[in-house]
């Protein structure tokens, strides 16, 4: 039989980019202010010369709706100004920790999402020995799942790995589905076994975002430098182009690194209270904290988010940003991009709006947040132009010709999030592109995804109304 080892290496060289991970430790790409000045000189400067104030309907409209993503605009401009080189840091830390680590993966379990599985464990079997002494890896599948055999017979070879299969006759007190349904029956069997104390960290990873080297070593380095005084982590989610098929969705994407590096970087570790929400992997916790909380929240879509709030509350300056990146997919299709969009919008809204015991103002910027997520249809360029032209106002200049300012301002952190989170995305990708030229074709393509973005809200909305919360699993690698 093949060793754990030379399997790890074997597999790690087919199904990722090994010596890309390696390479870019301690090799990060600087994110710069200078050019989002230069993107907001540029703006503001074309639309004074074109503007011309007017008190219309329309023109009241539009000052209000394209002021509305100013505050988180100034948010994350002022932490980028603030943090300057240290706003994206990548551990490169060499020592070792005696807290035991368990690696906690939720899968579906699937024929297609196996060959990504297979990689995310691989990575852990490869990575995690380098500064844990103490780790485990438990993959959390459903009782039936379509590929739980194949999956046996890959992760014999790992003497670290197991799969806990979560009988289908178990229910949490409040009835929890889905991905939750399998991170609450984890830490119960956590609680058996002795590990839900202060003695043990739980990392979660999603079953298609492996781990590098930087990321087990932001793991250690977080446990020594800050173990008694924050109980909480989340890193950067990066997505390498190669992992996705689709240009656009992995383009769509560059927002994403972006936005950890901005608002829940300030959030999560500038104010170490996770109000903007946390993602479900590339996420350490504390066990006898996680097991406090737990994941019984009843019927959400959104549990990385409710736990989010749910910390918040109970520990609030707890948490801390993980210095490292983890390597997620992005969706396969647009409709795929859809669906996943529309899921997050549909469980946010239930949590922003439903009954719970989250107190209203720990849910005031996540609110903030989707308000101005599921308006962009309404503020779209081409929405109002339309408006415009059909109502015969014409006009599409602000109240006051001062408005320009918040609206540029507001335009030009979008276009500078999405070319900086490209060249985070590009980084971290095996595949050789122009980031200039692929920079410049990104800046028409942000209002076609801003109105893709919107629209995935939408539809999120109305199937909050209606109450449907199924749980769509998409494919994201081909």
């Amino acid at each position: 039989m093949t060793s754990p080892e030379l399997l790890s290496v074997a597999s790690l060289s087919k199904v990722t980019r090994t010596q890309r991970v390696e390479k870019y430790v301690g090799i990060l790409p600087r994110l710069s202010p200078f050019k989002f000045v230069f993107i907001y000189a540029v703006m503001t400067v074309l639309w004074i010369s074109i503007t011309s104030p007017s008190d219309r309907w329309l023109n009241w409209y539009i000052s209000i709706m394209w002021s509305l993503y100013l505050p988180a605009a100034l948010i994350g401009v002022g932490r980028v100004l603030v943090k300057g080189k240290s706003v994206v840091v990548q551990s490169n830390f060499r020592g070792m920790t005696s807290h035991k680590v368990i690696f906690v993966v939720p899968t579906v379990c699937r024929q297609n999402t196996l060959p990504a599985l297979k990689r995310v464990i691989v990575s852990i079997v490869k990575y995690a020995p380098r500064n844990l002494l103490v780790w485990r890896v438990d993959i959390v599948v459903d009782e039936g799942a379509e590929a739980v055999g194949d999956l046996a017979e890959f992760v014999s070879c790992f003497k670290e790995v197991r799969i806990l299969v979560v009988p289908s006759s178990y229910r949490t007190k409040l009835d929890t589905k889905y991905k939750a349904r399998a991170n609450h029956y984890a830490a119960e069997q956590r609680r058996q076994e002795g590990d839900a104390t202060d003695k043990v960290y739980v990392y979660h990873l999603d079953d298609d975002t492996h781990i590098g080297e930087d990321t087990a070593a932001s793991i250690a380095e977080f446990i020594r430098r800050y173990h008694g005084k924050y109980f909480l982590a989340q890193g950067i989610l990066t997505f390498p182009h190669e992992l996705s098929p689709s240009v656009f969705c992995r383009l769509a994407d560059s927002i994403r690194p972006a936005d950890d590096v901005t608002r829940c970087g300030l959030f999560t570790g500038d104010l170490g209270t996770p109000l903007a929400g946390l993602h479900g992997e590339h996420l350490l916790i504390r066990a006898d904290i996680e097991n406090i909380i737990g994941w019984d929240f009843g019927d959400t879509l959104v549990e990385d988010a409710f736990f989010a709030l749910r910390f918040a509350e109970l520990y609030p300056h707890k948490s801390r940003v993980l210095h490292s990146f983890s390597y997620g997919a992005s969706p396969g299709t647009i409709r795929d991009l859809i669906r996943q969009r529309r899921r997050w919008a549909a469980g946010l809204f239930g949590l922003i709006w439903g009954k719970n015991n989250i107190s209203f103002r720990m849910k005031l910027p996540l609110m903030y947040m989707m308000i101005c997520w599921v308006c962009g249809p309404f503020h779209f360029v081409g929405f109002v132009l339309i408006v415009a032209w059909l109502s015969g106002t014409g006009n599409t200049s602000p109240v006051v010709l001062w408005g320009i300012f918040p609206w540029t301002f507001s335009l030009a952190f979008s276009v500078w999030q999405y070319i900086e989170g490209l060249k985070i995305n590009m980084a971290v990708s095996e595949q050789q592109e122009h980031y200039f030229l692929l920079s410049l074709a990104l800046i028409p393509l942000i209002y076609l995804f801003a109105l893709v973005e919107g629209f995935a809200a939408l539809c999120g909305f109305a199937r909050f109304i209606k109450k449907d919360l199924s749980f769509e699993v998409i494919r994201k690698e081909s």
